[in-house]
């Protein structure tokens, strides 16, 4: 009798916390995919799914990230300028989204390698006269986070406002007291969401994937890599990450500071309390457009940019990404692109270091293959880049992957450039990319299908 009771008590339990999870599940505003593959787990294992979905599989808007806020980003008082084709329709959407307009009067110049990349770092931490902030993912204590560590210290004890936000899972192995020299030194550090938190406080699922490096808020260098020695380092190194980064000054950089000043606030508590500063001063003639996206951005603005970007190419769109697990939407829009007859390429590492992320993939490749696309898998090793170029008028270079973890859940940041000459810079470092490559998607096996088809279940949490 005291058995059947219990059992009772726990049908009863489990179908309260079905239901519960249940009316979490319709307020969360996501593709009907989503929703359905989540109801099923709740319905068959409420005690299992429900806090797995507290945990991993909601894209909530907590209280916590309430308190953050959405990013302010500054007002640019410049007049419009003569942008066409993607370019200007990109434009067109960022400006009904209200995003600030593109400026012009920048300096860009791309940094093709670790190498050049960390120099640029070194040089940049060591010229500082005022403030050096950094926003990374991952911030490893190897030989290349020890060396920019300590130049950051020497810049603290001589007086340089030093900070530092970490993302804690992206740095998980990254110990504390290895960022403490810099605090003794006077610097500030933060770590963005703990890995162990309380969940209603904020989803687990959203991580702090912006590399963000600002030096006295008129030079920027941001991308794809983050501080360790597989990224960069100053010499060559086996196995290092091919990367693109790029440094830029000019009236956008204000941009990355108000990203970094929310993403600050929110992570540390404390405010940067700076008063206003007039507008950073052309430098250059490119145009610029910094893009966040994340809970802090309304409406998927890096997501519907691609979108618009893949629907409005004429010529090219060569798209790439080391992670490449687009949605069902975004999928069949690439394929009716190659159908159409332009030059789309998906350029892929072929083989990554996420094996769920290449097992994720396989049907979009195919599927955009079998529609004219070419798949270009590049076999010289492992490549963290991640580029949009289409035609001659527009790209992104930054942190997104082309993932649904980059365009719906993670904080993310890129920079879109409309001049010519900007594009093309972006498109010659990809045909570099493409010498050591097969094109093709890889052979796959039934056995092969089945396992891409259960991994494509979880292909938002990949």
């Amino acid at each position: 009798m005291l058995e059947f009771l219990w059992l009772h008590l726990l049908l009863v339990a489990g179908g309260l916390l079905g239901g519960l999870g249940l009316l979490l599940l319709i307020r969360d505003p996501r593709r009907r995919t989503h929703t359905l593959k989540w109801a099923i787990v709740i319905i068959l294992a409420p005690y299992i799914g429900i806090p797995l979905y507290l945990m991993i599989g909601t894209r909530r808007i907590s209280k916590t990230i309430r308190a953050k806020g959405l990013i302010k980003l500054t007002t640019m008082e410049h007049p419009d300028h003569e942008v066409h084709g993607v370019g200007r329709s990109v434009g067109q959407l960022l400006r009904g989204m209200d995003m600030p307009r593109l400026t012009t009067g920048h300096q860009f110049k791309l940094l093709p390698d670790g190498i050049t990349t960390y120099e640029a770092w070194i040089n940049r931490i060591q010229q500082a006269q005022k403030t050096i902030e950094i926003e990374t993912y991952v911030f490893k204590m190897d030989d290349t986070g020890r060396a920019i560590r300590d130049a950051l210290v020497e810049q603290a004890k001589a007086g340089v406002e030093v900070r530092v936000l970490i993302d804690s899972l992206g740095s998980h192995s990254t110990k504390k007291r290895f960022m403490q020299p810099l605090v003794d030194a006077g610097g500030e550090v933060s770590w963005f969401i703990p890995v162990i938190h309380n969940p209603w406080k904020a989803s687990g699922d959203t991580r702090n994937h912006r590399k963000i490096a600002l030096f006295d808020r008129t030079h920027v260098i941001a991308g794809g890599s983050n501080i360790g020695e597989e990224y960069i380092g100053p010499v060559e190194v086996k196995d290092r990450w091919l990367d693109l980064n790029f440094e830029l000054q000019g009236p956008a950089v204000q941009s990355y500071f108000d990203v970094f000043r929310s993403d600050w606030a929110f992570a540390s508590g404390r405010k940067i309390n700076t008063p206003p500063e007039p507008t950073t001063e052309a430098v250059g003639d490119s145009l610029a457009h910094v893009l966040p996206s994340g809970v802090d951005v309304p409406g998927d603005v890096l997501y519907n940019a691609l979108v618009t970007a893949v629907y409005e190419a004429r010529e090219r769109l060569w798209i790439t990404t080391p992670y490449f697990v687009p949605d069902e939407p975004l999928t069949r829009a690439l394929a009716l692109a190659a159908r159409r007859g332009i030059d789309l390429r998906i350029i892929i590492p072929d083989v990554s270091n996420q094996h769920l992320a290449d097992l994720g993939r396989g049907s979009s490749v195919r599927e955009i293959a079998e529609w004219g696309g070419r798949i270009i898998r590049y076999t010289g090793g492992m490549f963290h880049t991640k580029t949009v170029v289409a035609d001659d008028s527009w790209a992104l270079v930054g942190s997104m992957n082309t993932d649904r973890r980059s365009l719906f859940l993670n904080f993310e940041v890129m920079l879109g450039v409309y001049r010519r000459e900007d594009v093309q810079a972006i498109a010659e470092w990809n045909e570099r990319l493409m010498s050591p490559c097969e094109e093709g998607a890889r052979p796959v096996t039934m056995r092969g299908r089945a396992w891409e088809s259960m991994v494509r279940l979880l292909a938002p949490e990949l």
